[in-house]
């Protein structure tokens, strides 16, 4: 069990707007403080839910960023064009790291910019769901790839043994021509569109297709970044939520994406007519109702004590949109600070750290995490850790 917390003079985000109130935490959001709390004080700074990512592959995010032409007709050229360069380098070379290794860079990822959560489009590998996992990592869902790389019958299989209840997550209409556009059309007749499916990309669907899903379906994962990337458009988001559908962001790998979570909300803001509040609702509330977290991530009570905190702006919301992850002052996941700056990291005297820099910007890190982040054989750009002390390594949980 964690430290209990009470974090007083913090803004705390309520989905509109933050106001300062008190808030009390173990591994869970409390009602009250619990007994021997650490009292915080976080005047002038502002807290938000631990972010929400819809969409990634965990284990390609050591790749790098890929493309070998302006822009694709279809994703599905895209991703055959990269599969005929995997027994290429630098392919080559990075597919030979373990798969424990792939999983948890793509997880330290998550866990730098915020998102506390993510969905990962592909199977459930064990790894993800260790107690020492950066992130929380969605276990209950179906999926398929796309209509492109899985047979009918293989998809309408996935979809079938998914649990009502649970998301059933596939790439749809991730193009700009016309076998995109007829994907809906070709998913529907498989009898595949449910209550819970989730469609993710939807570049190609028309507006009577959006009509349709918004009716029928659990809502749209968009990745903003990706799309331009590769397609040069994304998907129509404006005639979603005016036909009251639910929209998801999520950051996809590094291998398509520009960065991480916080980079997609940079774009969506750029590249589009939506609020910062919105764009916070992508990545907290609608985030958790699409891919169907059964614990919130948010502020009630025995919600995950999962959040992240950045000095207070004139516009909180718009702040954190316009933030990358250098900028985040703490990030927390289950009530225990995991990495933030030096100052803010010292208010918490329990926790043991090891300085680092992100981007290069001093930070200071929970001593168990840089551990398991040293001993990983990939290694996330622009993130440098000091070498663990001595005093501080352990043989069999005892410190020498």
């Amino acid at each position: 069990m964690p430290q209990p917390l009470y974090i007083k003079n913090a803004r705390v985000w309520n989905r509109l707007k933050a106001e300062i109130h008190d808030l009390h935490t173990n591994t869970v959001v409390l009602q009250k403080p619990a007994p021997d709390t650490l009292v915080v004080d976080l005047e002038g700074f502002t807290i938000f839910p631990g972010l929400v990512n819809a969409h990634d592959h965990l284990e390609l995010n050591h790749f790098p960023r890929t493309k070998y032409r302006d822009i694709y007709p279809n994703a599905h050229v895209w991703a055959e064009e990269v599969q005929a360069q995997l027994d290429e380098p630098p392919f080559r070379e990075l597919r030979a790291y373990p798969l424990e290794d792939k999983l948890f860079i793509g997880g330290l990822k998550n866990l730098l910019c915020g998102a506390t959560t993510v969905a990962h489009h592909n199977p459930p590998h064990k790894p993800l769901f260790r107690k020492d996992f950066p992130v929380r990592v969605l276990q209950r869902y179906g999926w398929a790839h796309s209509l492109h790389f899985e047979t009918e019958a293989n998809i309408v299989k996935a979809y079938r043994a998914t649990p009502p209840d649970a998301p059933f997550f596939i790439h749809l209409a991730e193009g700009i021509d016309d076998i995109a556009a007829a994907e809906y059309g070709k998913l529907k007749a498989l009898g595949c569109i449910g209550p819970n499916t989730v469609f993710i990309h939807g570049v190609g669907m028309k507006a009577e297709d959006i009509q349709h899903a918004v009716r029928h379906s659990r809502g749209l994962i968009w990745c903003p970044s990706t799309n331009s990337y590769l397609l040069g458009k994304t998907a129509d988001i404006r005639c979603w939520l005016e036909s009251g559908g639910n929209v998801a962001l999520g950051s996809d790998s590094y291998l398509s994406a520009d960065g991480d979570l916080l980079n997609e909300m940079a774009s969506a803001l750029q590249n589009s007519n939506l609020s910062p509040t919105e764009i916070i609702d992508m990545v907290t509330v609608k985030g958790c109702q699409i891919i169907g977290l059964a614990t919130p991530t948010d502020f009630s009570s025995a919600a995950h004590a999962d959040f992240i905190v950045i000095r207070s702006a004139d516009d909180d919301a718009l702040a954190l949109c316009q933030s990358r992850r250098a900028d985040l002052a703490l990030v927390v996941k289950g009530g225990i600070p995991q990495i933030g700056d030096p100052d803010v990291m010292a208010k918490f005297p329990h926790i043991e750290t090891v300085s680092a820099t992100l981007d290069g910007v001093p930070k200071s890190i929970h001593i168990d995490l840089a551990r398991r982040i040293m001993k990983c054989s990939l290694k996330e750009a622009g993130l440098v850790i000091d070498a663990v002390p001595k005093s501080k390594r352990r043989i069999f949980g005892i410190a020498i």
